[in-house]
């Protein structure tokens, strides 16, 4: 039997911090997507707004805050802007668990877990 040499002990150190890494913790690179929460199917005969709608690409819409365009909305980054989605935005009407009537965006239906710029809190 080999000596245990303080090379021995670096070289099996770094693999595993490196297998600890990629497969646990917050950088999970082999489960990314998979604990994410999918948005649901919208209620039967509507359908959701497009994030292609004129509307929408101005106000910066999207069915997922979390695909919000940081570089056009800064403000997005900010701690207490994590809770601004369409569910807490006073100009949203639930229709089910996961999705809702906007009063702005008129030609469908949006994610509860929605954004745009026209965000503004309920009271």
């Amino acid at each position: 039997m080999e000596p245990f040499t303080r090379k021995r002990f670096l070289k099996r150190s770094i693999v595993l911090a490196s297998a600890l890494f990629l497969l646990g913790g917050e950088w999970n690179l082999f489960a990314k997507g998979i604990n994410e929460e999918k948005i649901s199917d919208p209620p039967d005969g509507l359908k959701p707004v497009s994030e292609n709608d004129p509307t929408a690409q101005a106000l910066g819409f999207h069915q997922d805050a979390k695909n919000t365009d940081f570089n056009l909305y800064p403000e997005r980054k900010q701690p207490q802007a994590k809770n601004q989605v369409c569910l807490q935005c006073a100009q949203f009407t639930k229709l089910n668990e996961g999705w809702g009537k906007c009063s702005i965006l008129t030609n469908g239906v949006v994610a509860t877990k929605g954004w745009c710029s026209a965000f503004s809190k309920k009271m």
